[in-house]
């Protein structure tokens, strides 16, 4: 499908773009010779354990390390309070309205705020001995009151984690669109219903882990970290890791002139591309007066190393990475402490999270409870709608990006791909004795999930069907060009609507009604949920700068494509891929820019050393739509500047020339021509050498998103079968109609639809990370926290739109989709088959039994 008035097809050199080619990756991977952090074992390396908290909430009176010192093997236990000597504090952030961010070091010292909070960190010379020694660490504590729920952390009488915050409301914002109370007055109802969802753990196959290796000589680190981001953790390491190298730094600095030179000539460079932002009050924010510039991240880069210089940054590498789901692209505070045991060591050091470390604090996410109304007139028509929304962020602030930031994209996304006169959301984020709050596939999607079931409940509320309803108050083409209520355009690509329409000529209604009938026969319920929804990947231009002034500056994307002086294409990327198959995608993308082979394209990534600089890393669906356009854009000058010097070799207009398989000829005639390795090393010998990678030719630039569009859009529908006897759900149909433009590799689009509804069919049937009235974590191992096998997880049917964007990229992200989508369809169908109001997200055989009247609530 294409949208109207827009060209059918892009030129397509090659026609490796819209292939499921086989995966670059794969024969690495699927022989086992990927290589991952836990393969890594240097000679002389030191392994370290993290002395972790029995208790919720309690003050440290007294630790005791000298026996785990005297420990056969034991080379060092740090604790708290000498890791707060050696480190920084993390420091807030986000400024936002209303939010209380406290810091905290890598170690706690003085008080711990959560199961596994570490204390202290022992330093072996095997894992073994480590874990014994830690064993050995004497901690006193006294205890102190926990707060182990939403509802006890908004009390005023409810034991404050941070002293300093004044209760354990950590951020309390209003943001309206419109005149929301009017509208409420004049509409013909208000419903109002409440749902909440439970903690859920991103659970990546691979946990946690980190090497950080010291050069005897220098002192210099290298970091190998399972890290979804590495210039993040490149430039956190640099930052809180020593108070002593920072101190130097500046010294050096004052004393240096050309350090000097090169932290004002950013600064200059900075303030000459921003002087009416400068100027203007509300932009009074260091970050939110950099958001008219979106080459900001280059320019802080170098301020950042006219400060301190590039020797004193570690060089982070991440090579094979297994799974993330989000929970590796915050900075955790064990990657700060074992970057600090090993400068102070001057030895190298490892550790790999175990699997009850991770499902502690390796990462969790999605506990929010969220109220919301609806103003609708009798016919259906939605006027305006009202979100109370509160988040428990846990113990501690995710950093860089934690629950405060994620309410602000929910904001933006919660009115959907729907009509709205006015919309208000109040948004909470609570502090609790849990883990981390941090990004979890699709962060925003419980927007999603609550909009979804509200809609259900206004439809059964009005007499209408889920489907009218939201064909009714859909945004369709006539609409389009609009804006969201909450800010971002949409452009004439939005295509919601259609994937809506396409799911429901898929679904056979009169052949669904007679099964049902048939499995109430039998003892069983049948149910079908439907799931719409939109999401940025990108977004437009302006979708981050809505969600927060300041953090459009994480939409840039920069990109290096060279080719060597024997033809071979490399590719320079910051995206840092865990199993979204960049190897095999990116290079589909230049080699048809390029007009070259594929297996002539080799993707770089995770070396801070050779790649761009950029803080987004892998996430929030950039993959395709700014990290395939910054290698879409950078290949095509490449090939521009190919055919120019090709143009000379051949005596001939570069209009005349392509390229085909590596073969550069006039065109028609094939005889006529030159290879891609000849032109580069014709340009090699001539002396033609790159600044950046010494490559013939060589291009760097910065994509800075895909226009007005950059929408997603999907409809979910499943059916579900529910065995009243034992209270078992199944699926005889579930179905994905999805638009997320041209597709690059069609497997692999499925694959990441695939696996996001499975994460989806995990989060309202099986996994949920629970805690007592303590705080003391109750899903430690998999014994407890369960996460589907393949085994129940049913045929999924994706079905594709692809709508061209107006822009010169028309990629569009797709990876969080499956999971944003899934809940919201899954437990619409439950409620559909059980004819009872669904308003928790997590429904294990025992729920949906007392949903059923089988069983009482106990």
């Amino acid at each position: 499908m294409t949208a109207p008035g827009h060209p059918q097809a892009r030129e397509n050199r090659s026609g490796l773009v819209g292939q499921s080619v086989r995966r670059v990756e794969d024969d690495r991977l699927l022989t086992g010779a990927g290589v991952f952090v836990a393969d890594r074992n240097p000679d002389g390396v030191l392994h370290a354990v993290f002395v972790r908290s029995p208790l919720a909430h309690a003050r440290i009176t007294s630790i005791d390390v000298a026996a785990a010192r005297r420990a056969p093997g034991v080379v060092a236990v740090i604790t708290g309070a000498e890791m707060a000597e050696m480190t920084h504090p993390f420091p807030p952030f986000l400024m936002l309205p209303g939010l209380y961010t406290p810091l905290f070091h890598a170690l706690s010292a003085d008080k711990v705020r959560l199961v596994g909070d570490p204390v202290a960190v022992v330093i072996a010379e095997s894992r073994y001995l480590a874990e014994d020694a830690a064993d050995l660490v004497d901690v006193d504590y006294e205890p102190l009151p926990t707060v182990a729920s939403i509802a006890e952390a908004l009390s005023p009488t409810s034991e404050p984690l941070w002293a300093k915050a004044g209760g354990n409301v950590m951020m309390d914002h209003t943001d309206t669109f419109g005149d929301v109370d009017a509208v409420f007055a004049a509409a013909d109802r208000v419903i109002t219903e409440r749902f909440d969802c439970p903690r859920q753990s991103n659970q990546p196959m691979e946990t946690r882990g980190s090497l950080v290796e010291v050069d005897a000589a220098t002192g210099h680190l290298t970091i190998h970290n399972a890290t979804q981001s590495s210039h993040l953790l490149r430039w956190a390491v640099a930052a809180l890791t020593g108070k002593q190298r920072t101190t130097t730094a500046l010294k050096r600095f004052i004393t240096n002139k050309q350090r000097r030179r090169a932290f004002f000539a950013g600064a200059k460079q900075f303030v000459g591309t921003n002087r009416d932002g400068l100027k203007e009050q509300d932009n009074a924010g260091p970050l939110a007066q950099l958001k008219k510039d979106r080459s900001f991240l280059g320019h802080m880069n170098k301020i950042a190393v006219g400060l301190l210089g590039k020797d004193d940054y570690p060089t982070v590498k991440a090579q094979d990475i297994g799974g993330g789901f989000g929970s590796k692209g915050p900075v955790a505070r064990e990657d700060i402490a074992l970057a600090a045991a090993a400068t102070s060591l001057g030895r190298s050091v490892k550790w790999i999270e175990d699997r009850t470390e991770n499902l502690m604090d390796g990462g969790q996410a999605r506990e929010e409870s969220l109220t919301v109304s609806i103003a609708v007139d009798s016919d259906g028509t939605f006027r305006a709608m009202r979100v109370d929304l509160i988040i428990d962020q846990g113990a501690y602030p995710g950093f860089p990006i934690g629950a405060p930031l994620i309410t602000k994209m929910m904001k933006v996304m919660f009115p959907g791909a729907y009509r709205w006169d006015a919309f208000e959301i109040r948004s909470r984020v609570v502090a609790t004795n849990k883990g981390r709050y941090i990004p979890y596939r699709g962060p925003w999607a419980n927007e999603t999930w609550a909009r979804e079931r509200m809609i259900d409940v206004v439809a059964d509320a009005l007499g209408m069907t889920p489907a009218e309803i939201r064909l009714h108050n859909m945004i369709g083409a006539d609409d389009l060009p609009t804006s969201m209520v909450t800010g971002p355009s949409i452009d004439e690509t939005m295509s919601t609507k259609q994937t809506l329409e396409r799911a429901l000529e898929l679904i056979d209604m009169d052949q669904f009604e007679r099964d049902r009938v048939a499995a109430a026969a039998s003892g069983r319920r049948l149910g079908l949920g439907i799931a719409c929804y939109h999401e940025a990947a990108p977004g437009p231009p302006e979708f981050w700068d809505c969600i927060h002034p300041g953090t459009g500056m994480l939409t840039p994307e920069e990109a290096h494509t060279t080719v060597e002086a024997d033809g071979s294409v490399l590719v320079y990327t910051q995206q840092m891929p865990h199993g979204q198959s960049h190897e095999t995608t990116y290079a589909q993308v230049a080699a048809d820019e390029l007009g070259v082979r594929i297996d002539d394209v080799t993707i770089v990534s995770g070396d801070t050393d050779r790649t761009p600089f950029g803080f987004a890393g892998t996430g929030g669906s950039r993959g395709g739509p700014i990290g395939a356009g910054a290698v879409r854009t950078t290949a095509r000058e490449v090939r521009r500047q190919l055919i120019e010097s090709a143009a000379g070799m051949l005596e001939a207009s570069p209009d005349d020339i392509e390229i085909v398989d590596g073969n550069i000829h006039v065109a028609g005639v094939p005889a006529r021509g030159v290879t891609v390795a000849e032109v580069a090393r014709r340009a090699a010998d001539d002396g033609a050498s790159g600044d950046l990678h010494g490559a013939p030719f060589e291009v760097a630039d910065v994509y800075n998103g895909a226009g007005d569009g950059g929408w997603s859009v999907a409809t979910h529908v499943c059916i579900v079968d529910i065995d009243l006897g034992t209270g078992l759900v199944t699926f005889p149909r579930y179905l994905v109609v999805e638009d997320c433009g041209p597709i690059i590799h069609p497997a692999v689009v499925d694959g990441q639809v695939r696996g996001g509804v499975a994460q989806g069919i995990g989060a309202v049937l099986y996994e949920r990370t629970t805690y007592d009235e303590d705080a003391n974590l109750q899903a430690a191992t998999y014994m407890d926290y369960l996460v589907p096998t393949a085994m129940e997880i049913p045929e999924i049917e994706v079905h594709h739109l692809e709508t061209l964007s107006p822009g010169e990229n028309d990629f569009r992200g797709v990876g969080e989709g499956g999971m944003v989508g899934a809940p919201a369809a899954i437990t619409n169908a439950i409620e559909h088959a059980l004819g009872a109001r669904v308003t928790t997200q997590y429904l294990p055989p025992t729920k949906i039994l007392e949903l059923a009247g089988v069983i009482v609530p106990g």
